[in-house]
């Protein structure tokens, strides 16, 4: 298999740029940024179409957990813009299960290709955008955990 370098468009690195202030919150962005390079480093090391699929559905899988813990969090911080980030959780998973299915459906090699770099990029998306107004809003709060 191949290895990723730093500067890899395949990998994502934590950087306390990424970071939303809550210990318990940006452990869980680690992980998922774990799963997401494992995920990029199976396509790009062309391992087993099942690897593949089963480090997607880990993402998947986390990220369901992930969206439900912060949506809870939400309720007990009094987050005013808690249903509007709910409704983007739904579009991540939507777009992830549509991913999973390509896989499902036995995708060709540029279709995974794709994919990984597609999911990658939801995820830096939705930290650097949707994540950081709630990071806003938890530091002009005082929140500095999930306990409140």
């Amino acid at each position: 298999m191949s290895s990723m370098s730093e500067a890899s468009p395949w990998r994502l690195e934590w950087s306390e740029a990424l970071s939303v202030g809550i210990p318990e919150i940006d452990a869980e962005h680690r992980q998922f940024i774990l799963l997401v390079n494992q995920l990029n480093e199976a396509i790009i090391g062309r391992m087993d179409v099942d690897e593949i699929k089963k480090r997607m559905q880990a993402i998947l899988d986390d990220a369901v957990m992930h969206f439900a813990h912060e949506e809870y969090l939400f309720r007990e911080w009094g987050y005013p813009e808690a249903d509007m980030h709910a409704i983007k959780h739904a579009q991540a998973v939507q777009a992830l299960s549509e991913i999973m299915g390509k896989f499902e459906r036995g995708a060709l090699d540029y279709e995974w290709i794709d994919a990984g770099l597609k999911v990658k990029e939801a995820l830096i998306q939705h930290l650097l955008k949707e994540d950081m107004k709630y990071r806003d809003y938890c530091n002009a709060a005082g929140i500095r955990s999930g306990a409140g």
